[in-house]
């Protein structure tokens, strides 16, 4: 048997998962990074996961489970993967890494420059033919 993952080794395979909400706004961030991730335990191949969720209505958790165990369930030495979230009333944005509220930031800032590019392209006065 394989001794058991660092607690490093855990948090690099949940880094890898994308928030599918963060996802859909075109910013890729991942659980670790938004601020989900609560707590790693790990006890004789079992590891278990505690992350918060953004949301008491976070339709998602089912897809967090899944890639949980699919990505933590990959290291040697893990035979189990557990994953708890809370109810979704703790997380705000506050608890997002730099890195990712730059991102996200930038992101916004993109999204309301086309807008308004857009919307000034719309307004162009037409030119006048005599």
């Amino acid at each position: 048997m394989s001794p058991d993952p660092s607690p490093l080794e855990v948090r690099a395979q949940l880094d890898q998962i994308v928030d599918p909400c963060s996802e859909a706004r075109g910013t890729d961030i991942s659980i670790v990074e938004m601020g989900l991730l609560k707590k790693i335990e790990i006890d004789d191949g079992t590891v278990h996961v505690q992350l918060r969720i953004t949301s008491p209505s976070c339709m998602m958790v089912g897809y967090f489970i899944e890639q949980a165990n699919e990505r933590v369930g990959s290291l040697p030495g893990v035979e189990d993967v557990t994953l708890e979230t809370d109810a979704g009333l703790s997380w705000s944005e506050e608890m997002m890494s730099e890195t990712a509220k730059e991102r996200r930031a930038e992101h916004q800032q993109a999204l309301a420059d086309r807008y308004h590019e857009e919307r000034n392209a719309g307004r162009a006065a037409p030119s006048s033919e005599d």
